[in-house]
């Protein structure tokens, strides 16, 4: 694959998905029917840059040097962090946000997590693309002999 496409395929989502939280970060109020159970706010947060990791960890996992697989779980972490923290500061900024710690805490733990887990998650994907490529054929003999090859 060539490097114009690999950046298409693998930074082009980081920084589509950086340049939407960049974009809500500038709303100066959020409408009232947005969740208002206790803790919503940090759950968004926790669930925003778990997604963002995902996306972080799978960019650095693709590129061909292998200090980037072997050292993708930190870079992530740092990664996404560091954009946690320029993000609540880019909110200070803006009138009816605020910045707080507790946000830049929870952008944090979604991050670590999305970065210990996506290696689970990734050999999750690769098993089930293997079992889904079973030729019919075999599929079909064993849902009638029971036996499985």
């Amino acid at each position: 694959m060539n490097r114009f496409r690999h950046g298409i395929l693998y930074a082009g989502p980081v920084l589509a998905y950086a340049a939407l939280i960049f974009v809500v970060s500038s709303v100066a109020k959020f409408p009232d029917s947005t969740p208002s159970f206790f803790g919503a706010d940090k759950l968004a947060h926790f669930v925003e840059y778990y997604l963002f990791g995902l996306l972080i960890c799978r960019w650095f996992n693709s590129l061909a040097k292998p200090f980037f697989k072997r050292h993708a779980f930190w870079l992530t972490s740092v990664f996404g962090i560091l954009y946690g923290l320029g993000d609540e500061w880019h909110q200070s900024f803006i009138p009816g946000r605020e910045a707080s710690v507790w946000d830049v805490f929870f952008d944090g733990l979604g991050t670590l997590a999305a970065a210990g887990s996506f290696p689970m998650l990734r050999e999750r994907i690769r098993a089930l693309n293997q079992a889904g490529n079973i030729p019919e054929t075999e599929v079909m003999h064993e849902q009638k002999t029971g036996h499985h090859h």
